[in-house]
């Protein structure tokens, strides 16, 4: 259902303008959607309807409503010049198509950029791309270190990723272009973030995710921490996975920050596990920033998260479809593992190879499984199979999925099986007997953990299922 805060929009205005040049070499540039009523008075539209950015090169990607206040997208280019957008609108009432346009030659941004990605990488950009000749980077420790013999980077280039970093060290970098112009840089990398363990998270887990938005139905502020550890003790969980990150969208806002802050002390303090979910969209620099973030975030109180999940998902709202999208399923992890460093873990929420009938030619389960240390496949049972209903059935299907998701990987390391425990797909929740049997199944293939998709979902019988079944 399509929701104004006011009258019924009448046309669409587009505004645009330069966000920066991002350490991949990218410029960057925000368009918001905006409507007005047939008086030209603002009309904000709160929820629902659909708007479509469609940028002459480059690449678009919408932004969730919140981070800019309305329908946004930013749009991406490697190549200077000319650039537009059209915009299409299906909020109700029939709207023109609008266009916004710019020429990238005309900003005022810094055009040579270097930031630090986690403790174990820094990453250089430049703008436009270098089509000919090669880029020269050299390299000194703080501001007065002698410089390194330089590297070069060959075209076409954008940017260059030095992972020869030391966590909480200072560097100074000389980034000379083809044609002669230099910048120097200096980047300060982070320590390494504090962290958990895998058998921390083992046995029974849940995810849980909340809105940073009042405007939702699982609206943060619904959130009451000493009754979520109330809850999760009671079913004898390990393990919360909160979702922390969509896409380059922190989740944990300043509005929101005292509510999850308390539901990390509270559950700290009861000895149970919170992991960081992220889901990401792209590998882009800003993506996996915000994923770093999360690995990196502790409470006033000095609480973090254990680990890290990260959801890999193919499709339009994840990390895209064909080609390109089956590379950045394994690129993206690849990237935050170099970034985070080998210490952290890092927890791969893969689809199920077993109920989805994938392979490595479909889905990219060993170039992921290199760069993790355990997979968390989504067995959703109901969701995915129309013959796995019944206890057996769903024992079976478990077996399937946990062998098949080791053959795919081409390693041997934990899984924690991600189960189903709400209503995913026409078939229904999972009664009690279905729950039960899945988490006796998971123990008896020896199993990391469980974790069950979602919080909000979990009906009363299951979680008295929960509850009942030991691990």
């Amino acid at each position: 259902m399509t929701l104004f805060a006011g009258a019924v929009p009448a046309r669409m205005v587009l505004d645009g303008r330069p966000l920066d040049v991002s350490p991949d070499g990218a410029a960057r540039w925000l368009v918001r959607a905006r409507f007005v009523d047939a008086h030209a008075r603002p009309t904000e539209l709160l929820g629902g309807g659909n708007v479509t950015f469609v940028p002459s090169r480059g690449t678009a990607q919408w932004q969730t409503r919140l981070r800019f206040g309305g329908p946004a997208a930013i749009v991406a280019t490697v190549d200077d010049g000319p650039l537009s957008v059209r915009v299409t609108a299906d909020v109700g009432p029939p709207l023109r198509p609008a266009r916004a346009a710019t020429d990238t030659r005309s900003w005022r941004v810094p055009r040579v950029v270097a930031s630090a990605l986690g403790p174990h990488a820094a990453v250089l950009g430049w703008f436009p791309r270098v089509t000919a000749g090669a880029v020269s980077i050299a390299r000194g420790d703080g501001d007065s270190g002698a410089l390194s013999a330089p590297a070069t980077v060959a075209a076409p280039s954008s940017s260059f990723r030095d992972a020869s970093v030391t966590p909480g060290a200072s560097y100074r970098y000389r980034i000379v272009l083809p044609s002669g112009a230099g910048t120097t840089l200096r980047v300060t990398i982070p320590p390494e973030p504090r962290h958990g363990n895998l058998a921390a998270i083992g046995g029974k887990g849940m995810w849980l995710s909340f809105s940073p938005s009042t405007l939702d139905a699982d609206r943060y502020d619904h959130l009451v921490p000493a009754d979520v550890v109330a809850k999760a003790n009671a079913a004898e969980l390990h393990s919360l996975e909160l979702r922390t990150a969509y896409g380059p969208f922190e989740e944990i806002t300043p509005a929101a920050k005292p509510t999850i802050d308390a539901l990390i002390d509270a559950a700290a303090a009861h000895g149970i596990a919170v992991v960081a979910w992220t889901v990401p969209r792209s590998t882009s620099f800003e993506d996996l920033a915000a994923a770093v973030a999360a690995a990196r975030y502790t409470t006033p109180n000095g609480n973090g998260f254990a680990a890290l999940a990260v959801d890999l998902e193919r499709g339009d709202f994840f990390l895209g479809n064909g080609a390109a999208g089956y590379a950045a399923l394994g690129t993206y992890l690849r990237l935050l593992r170099g970034a985070l460093g080998r210490g952290y873990p890092l927890i791969a929420t893969v689809e199920d190879p077993y109920l989805e009938h994938l392979d490595r030619a479909s889905y990219p389960y060993d170039a992921i499984a290199a760069s993790a240390d355990a997979l968390q496949p989504m067995t959703y049972w109901r969701m995915l199979s129309r013959h796995a209903a019944g206890a057996e059935a769903v024992r079976a299907a478990l077996r399937g999925s946990y062998a098949a998701t080791l053959r795919a990987a081409g390693r041997n390391l934990p899984i924690d099986l991600g189960l189903q425990s709400s209503a995913e797909g026409p078939r229904g929740a999972p009664p009690a007997g279905e729950i039960a049997a899945s988490i006796v199944e998971a123990r008896a293939l020896g199993a990391l953990g469980v974790t069950f998709f979602d919080w909000s979902g979990t009906r009363p019988d299951g979680w008295q299922a929960l509850a009942q079944t030991p691990w």
